[in-house]
């Protein structure tokens, strides 16, 4: 191999060298141009929620409830907001919690009641609605298992106006009525699996209130525990379904039959 040939293959490989070394300085230095994705947070609004459980009856105050940052794509408008109500943690101290309200739940308007001086009771009850207290033993009330906002059917039961004066009847007067307490307790402490009490106070309207106060000076009353998701009348027929329920009762001497909506 003559001189001319190794001169020209040692300006080839300086020549490669010197391209690879730019090449690697180029890539280098796009990759150091390169910005980072720009992370766009949400746009949000401040709410006021619930910073620890609040139980039914249970007062509102300062040191439970706080703002807390909420998407505005999941706003609703019965949120109380920062913006509209900066002064909502001051004005609501003292308000009662009608339902439970659950730690980090939004506090809304309908949840919350005013008593005002007035019974804690009456502030719970639903609007058009009255509160009646009934005597209950632990045979009567599903051996105290059921506990306030449990939902019942209440059976009267009694002796028969007929010819034979052992006969025994029974009926279901009410269907899917609220319990609103159990003695003095008006909501589900936390642990707490059986309410043993000698009254139970029902939710019902002023008929049905009616319709107890007679129901208990003729038998006795048995409350029937439903389910959680038991929506549909068990046992029922059309027609109690749609007219109410009825009881018979004995006045001056003559059987009557008494119906409720």
């Amino acid at each position: 191999m003559n001189a001319a040939r190794i001169g020209v293959l040692v300006l080839a490989l300086v020549a490669a060298g010197i391209a690879a070394f730019l090449a690697r300085g180029l890539v280098s230095s796009d990759e150091s141009k390169q910005v980072a994705p720009k992370v766009v947070e949400a746009p949000t609004s401040e709410i006021l929620v619930a910073s620890d459980n609040i139980e039914t009856g249970g007062r509102l105050t300062a040191s439970n409830m706080k703002w807390q940052k909420w998407p505005d794509s999941a706003m609703n408008p019965v949120f109380i907001t920062r913006e509209k109500r900066s002064q909502a943690l001051q004005s609501l101290d003292g308000a009662i919690a009608r339902l439970p309200i659950v730690k980090g739940e939004p506090i809304v308007p309908d949840r919350l009641v005013w008593t005002k001086g007035k019974g804690l009771m009456s502030a719970l009850l639903q609007p058009g609605m009255r509160a009646v207290a009934i005597r209950i033993s632990p045979e009567t009330s599903a051996g105290g298992f059921i506990l306030p906002n449990d939902r019942v059917d209440v059976v009267l039961t009694g002796r028969s106006s007929g010819g034979s004066r052992n006969a025994v009847t029974a009926e279901t007067i009410m269907r899917n009525v609220r319990i609103l307490a159990i003695d003095q307790r008006f909501n589900e402490k936390e642990g707490g699996q059986v309410a043993m009490g000698k009254t139970a106070t029902l939710e019902l309207t002023p008929a049905q209130a009616e319709l107890i106060a007679m129901a208990q000076e003729e038998g006795k009353l048995t409350l029937s525990l439903r389910g959680i998701g038991d929506k549909e009348i068990a046992g029922g027929d059309a027609a109690d379904e749609v007219e109410g329920s009825v009881v018979h009762v004995v006045r001056f001497g003559q059987p009557q039959t008494v119906r409720v909506k």
